[in-house]
């Protein structure tokens, strides 16, 4: 017996039965062999980028450190909170970061599948079946097997694959934008902690510079030389002190309660002592900055991309109403009542796009569409440049702020709390003078370091409008490891 299909009547089905055979075999594999081609969706190309002017080079995107190191960094920050360690934990176990892969990942996955073609079809029909003997086969007019593949209109496949990719590429860059964010939020959190940190500690010091005022002052009023009201009010300061301090620690636990959120780690997780900050890396070029553009923004480049999708529905829409569909097909029938039982039949229909004023209602939403992309991308890029902006004022003032607290106003306070504490121990000043010289050095201690956070702060976010690290500026590893 031939390697074909076998009739009803048990016979080979002859030649035209091969053919049929045959014809479908190979219709079905060329069917295969065309969306298996498309299976893969073309390799994602970079939006593409104006030649700039010579400037400095452009911010680098950070790079995401290797899952293993993070996972080992845990033990480390129970003796010191280094903001290197803190980004490898949260980049390796924040599940903000794992969801926004996922959804990049299926957005890669389903590309390919819009690109395919539809599925092949197969039909059997049976005719004439006389009602008064329904399962005498061998009497139906003709048994009919057919197999049918549609083909789109040319052109349309190759844009919904465009389309796809580009959209599979607005999720990467949602993904690396998320990164970013969380960057961002990490060294805003940091310093956040640092700051608590730091006052907790100048208010525990200047606690005992009041404790040594309080004596001062019973000694003064024992000697004759002061007031009770000068003892009184040193008590007062010392009390107000440590309703201070009790909020900085309360502050200093929230700040190590969301640090720990971002890496995934229980609230209560123990967390050392922040690294210190290095003023002197904590330092810009503002003059570079207008130099530089936000054009690296993950942002920015998923917006080109949503934009490229759109014009490649355009595309796909245009092309389903200029040109038909098609669908080509094969039939085998087998009919048992004639004296040639075997025969075969050959389909082909085509759509008519031209009648139907459908397609050009899709093509003018699909260029609509389009236009609200290009507006979405002119709103991200300005968007992106005022918080540039923003970060960079905020910067400058904080930086001068430091200078002036760090060069002029820490030295003078310290220099007028000694004169204040000489002035009382001789006997020619009261406790009011010492005390408020005292209260003045604590705030310009406390500012002196709530300028330094809002410096790096800032940096963090003008990094984070830029797309990367600066390049006249530490990297956030190397910020606060020193």
């Amino acid at each position: 017996m031939k390697p074909c299909f076998v009739a009803f009547d048990g016979k080979a089905p002859g030649r035209a039965g091969c053919a049929f055979v045959l014809i479908g075999g190979l219709l079905f594999a060329a069917g295969c062999a065309a969306g298996q081609a498309r299976s893969s969706p073309p390799p994602e190309a970079a939006p593409s980028r104006a030649a700039a002017s010579p400037a400095p080079a452009a911010p680098a995107p950070a790079a995401r450190p290797a899952p293993r190191r993070g996972a080992d960094d845990g033990p480390k920050l129970e003796t010191q909170a280094t903001l290197a360690a803190i980004l490898r934990v949260a980049l390796t176990k924040n599940p903000e970061l794992a969801e926004a892969e996922q959804l990049a990942r299926a957005e890669r996955e389903l590309a390919p599948s819009l690109a395919r073609l539809p599925d092949p079809q197969f039909e059997y029909q049976l005719w004439a079946q006389p009602l008064s003997r329904p399962y005498a086969l061998d009497e139906a007019q003709m048994h009919m097997f057919g197999l049918s593949q549609t083909l789109p209109a040319p052109g349309t496949l190759d844009a919904r694959a465009e389309a796809a990719t580009a959209r599979a590429q607005v999720a990467t860059e949602g993904r690396k934008a998320r990164e970013q964010a969380l960057v961002a939020r990490v060294r805003r959190a940091y310093a956040e902690y640092y700051r608590a940190e730091r006052e907790y500690q100048i208010h525990l010091e200047h606690a005992k510079l009041a404790h040594a005022a309080v004596e001062l002052t019973h000694a003064a009023y024992q000697g004759g030389r002061g007031t009770q009201q000068d003892v009184l009010r040193a008590s007062v300061a010392i009390t107000r002190l440590h309703t201070e301090v009790a909020n900085v620690e309360a502050q200093r636990r929230t700040a190590r309660g969301l640090l720990n959120t971002l890496m995934a780690r229980p609230l209560d997780a123990p967390l050392g002592p922040p690294a210190p900050i290095d003023p002197a890396r904590v330092q810009l070029r503002i003059e570079e900055l207008t130099k530089l553009g936000v054009e690296q923004r993950p942002e920015l480049a998923a917006a080109k991309s949503a934009v490229a999708a759109r014009s490649s529905d355009i595309e796909a829409a245009r092309a389903a109403g200029r040109w038909p569909s098609f669908m080509v097909g094969v039939q085998y029938m087998f009919m048992p009542m004639e004296a040639e039982a075997h025969n075969y039949g050959v389909t082909l229909s085509m759509s008519l796009p031209w009648l139907n004023a459908r397609y050009g209602e899709e093509l003018r939403a699909a260029e609509a569409r389009a236009s609200a992309e290009q507006s979405a991308l002119s709103s991200t890029r300005d968007a992106a440049r005022y918080e540039l902006f923003e970060a960079i004022e905020r910067f400058k003032s904080a930086r001068q702020t430091f200078e002036i607290v760090d060069r002029t106003l820490l030295p003078r306070s310290l220099q007028s709390f000694e004169s204040a504490q000489a002035t009382y121990r001789g006997g020619s000043s009261d406790s009011i003078n010492l005390l408020d010289a005292l209260g003045s050095l604590l705030d310009v201690r406390i500012e002196r370091e709530r300028a330094l956070v809002r410096m790096d702060t800032a940096l963090a976010d003008i990094e984070r409008a830029l797309g990367g690290s600066l390049p006249s500026a530490p990297t956030s590893e190397g910020h606060h490891d020193q």
